[in-house]
């Protein structure tokens, strides 16, 4: 007896309070529900779904997989750079190549014309020392010869240094600008690798967020996608319901005159058991809308009014979509 009447007074008092809440203009108590966070898996770019790891109302944690894409963009333009770097370091090996053949060249015609100066050199030096010994010779003899012809060789030797010190300034010179040219090339080809190198690990970073795992414990809800499925960007491919509730959904009627400010407490009641925690008002809708057909006092009957949302504890005994009242006031 006790057990129905306690009953008949719940559901009298839940009746009336429903009844205040849709019908009186200033009243402290409106019907709401309790939401669970909620996130979806969407993706910026087409993707084609390789593979699901879940399956609707599936309880999952976090870090556990939920679904595998690919990104048909992500794996041409990762096969185009792969494509260009390969290109850039054969470049490279090439101007190698190259760089070492036009040294070989420096290298080879400044010996061949090294060495024929130096022989032109050895035979200046020799003729000339002959002229000398010839003109010792005749002093001996007490006979007193001018020639020019010393003179003359001593020039062409003179002549023949110089132009082997210029041929040595030449070669080092065409050396230099042959490895300056080079370094110059390697250093800008070596910074556009690098440049791609980089463009690669971002797809790589990218790469890795086609296998998406749950960033919360909860429940998966609908999943509405198919495998090898190719899906448009920015669509939801599947939606995971945290398992605590922390979020209370109310409307207050718009013919309610009550001042309602961010961050003020309220009292949670549940609408069919003896349970009731404290929340706070976290935003204020500011336009009016109709009211969700399961929070009607009456099916018939289109309520309108501003939303409301109410952060609950986390560690809550309320369920995800359990009715409960909201209590404006004391």
């Amino acid at each position: 007896m006790k057990k129905y009447a306690l009953f008949l007074f719940w559901l009298i008092l839940a009746v009336f309070l429903v009844f205040v809440a849709f019908t009186s203009e200033d009243s402290s108590a409106i019907l709401a529900e309790v939401e669970p966070k909620r996130y979806a898996v969407s993706f910026q770019k087409a993707v084609r779904i390789k593979q699901l790891f879940a399956v609707p109302g599936e309880q999952v944690k976090i870090g556990d997989p939920l679904i595998r894409v690919e990104r048909p963009d992500l794996l041409l333009e990762k096969e185009n750079l792969q494509n260009k770097v390969a290109l850039l370091k054969a470049n490279l090996e090439k101007k190698q190549l190259q760089k070492s053949n036009k040294l070989y060249l420096n290298d080879l015609e400044f010996d061949l014309r090294e060495k024929q100066l130096i022989n032109e050199i050895e035979s200046t030096k020799l003729r000339l020392a002959q002229q000398i010994k010839l003109k010792e010779g005749f002093k001996k003899l007490n006979y007193e010869s001018e020639s020019k012809s010393d003179t003359l060789l001593q020039n062409i030797l003179s002549l023949l240094l110089d132009e082997k010190a210029i041929l040595e300034r030449e070669f080092k010179l065409n050396r230099q600008e042959i490895l300056s040219v080079f370094d110059l090339e390697t250093a800008n080809t070596t910074a556009e690798i690098q440049l791609i190198e980089k463009e690669l690990q971002l797809l790589e970073e990218e790469e890795k967020e086609l296998v998406q795992f749950a960033r919360v414990d909860g429940a998966v809800g609908s999943i509405n996608v198919e495998v090898e499925e190719l899906v448009p960007a920015y669509t939801s491919l599947l939606s995971v319901y945290e398992n605590n509730p922390t979020i209370i959904r109310a409307f207050t009627n718009e013919n309610n005159s009550l001042e309602l400010i961010s961050g003020t407490e309220v009292f949670v009641e549940s609408t069919n058991r003896q349970y009731k925690i404290k929340g706070k008002i976290i935003e204020i809708g500011t336009r009016v809308i109709q009211y969700p057909d399961r929070l009607r006092t009456f099916d018939q009957r289109p309520s309108w009014g501003r939303e409301i949302f109410i952060e609950i504890p986390e560690e809550s005994k309320f369920l995800n979509g359990e009715k409960v009242f909201v209590i404006l006031e004391n």
